[in-house]
């Protein structure tokens, strides 16, 4: 379940409100703020994957154990 929060600060338009009274097109305002908030998290998942590609190349440590905050096991 996403994030109202997050969802609301993506959207665009009246301050995410929707202003209109037909369902049909709430019901379609609401699938297009849920589909490009789908989108951005996507893109945010992507970016952390090739950076974390990138310092795997680097040889740079990515264990868990080396990750701050984090406990050996």
């Amino acid at each position: 379940m996403l994030d109202i929060g997050f969802s609301q600060w993506i959207g665009f338009g009246q301050g995410g409100v929707i202003t209109d009274n037909d369902p049909g097109e709430q019901e379609k305002t609401a699938k297009f703020n849920a589909l490009l908030t789908n989108a951005v998290i996507f893109h945010n998942a992507l970016d952390i994957a090739e950076i974390v590609r990138q310092l795997q190349e680097e040889a740079t440590p990515s264990a868990p154990r080396t990750w701050p905050g984090s406990r050996r096991t």
